[in-house]
């Protein structure tokens, strides 16, 4: 597969821990302190192999200063169902925290990511790597049911407001990549993007494509439309990214996730420490 063209992206990193449907309402469970949080991202349509590829700022999140638990994310119908991958096939999707300028207007969605750099800061982690490597959630369609559990006493935290710049606000983003495989001619090409199936020469940008590049993300971008089946009607739905979040309120019991990459040599990785520190 091709990465973004954008330098944004794979500056994130990925933190691992070892150890009725209305897009604005929560449904709010406590145990044992533990707070869960169901969510519904704005409403993406999809017919038999079209494509959605969109981001969507300031989404719904607790708030308040928190440490968070586990995040879970799954695409659903109108009726809550859960739709399996070779109909809806989850390319890629992440949720990310990022600080924005108190007053800017923000669509509710958007085909691309595009933000005055003074006006939306991305979120990093803390030591060496804060000015490279970012936290998010999701990535590709294995996350389904994937654990993400974070064990006591530890947690991630988020909505400090001693770490908001002045004149910002927290807020999170969601971006979806979704191809729908119902009766395309190649449902395995449709999901690896191959250029032929989408008829596509030139990048979502209007660029002309190398010659040899066959397949990947620049064939595949929001609203493009891989090939389907002879005679085959087009039927649409309504789809959501339905997202659950488990959390508990900060306090001083709780220690902050980080990782640290201590060293590097010129072979490579030296040392990594997985640092505990109660801030």
């Amino acid at each position: 597969m091709a990465h973004r063209s954008q330098t944004w992206l794979p500056c994130f990193g990925i933190l691992l821990v070892v150890l009725s449907l209305t897009s604005s309402l929560a449904r709010v469970n406590s145990e044992n302190r533990i707070k869960t949080a169901v969510f519904l991202s704005p409403k993406f349509v999809l017919g038999p192999g079209s494509v959605v590829d969109k981001y969507y700022m300031s989404i719904d999140f607790p708030t308040g200063h928190i440490a968070l638990k586990s995040f879970n994310a799954e695409v659903v119908d109108e009726a809550g169902n859960p739709i399996p991958l070779h109909e809806t096939y989850l390319h890629h999707w992440f949720v990310a925290r990022v600080h924005l300028r108190k007053g800017v207007e923000v669509p509710t969605y958007s085909e691309k990511f595009g933000f005055q750099k003074s006006d939306l800061i991305m979120v990093r982690n803390s030591g060496p790597c804060e000015n490279s490597l970012g936290q998010y959630f999701g990535l590709g369609s294995e996350t389904r049911k994937t654990a993400t559990h974070v064990p006591d006493p530890y947690g991630i935290e988020v909505g400090n407001p001693a770490e908001i710049p002045p004149g910002y606000e927290e807020k999170w983003m969601m971006n979806v990549h979704a191809i729908d495989t119902r009766s395309v001619e190649d449902r395995l090409g449709c999901t690896e993007c191959r250029c032929d199936l989408y008829n596509v020469t030139m990048d979502e940008h209007g660029n002309s494509l190398r010659p040899d590049y066959v397949g990947g993300l620049h064939c595949c971008y929001d609203q493009t439309q891989c090939r389907l089946r002879d005679g085959f009607e087009s039927t649409k739905r309504s789809l959501f990214m339905r997202y659950t979040v488990k959390y508990v309120d900060w306090d001083t019991s709780v220690v902050p996730v980080e990782y640290d990459v201590e060293s590097f040599s010129s072979s490579g990785l030296t040392k990594d420490a997985y640092t505990d520190t109660k801030t």
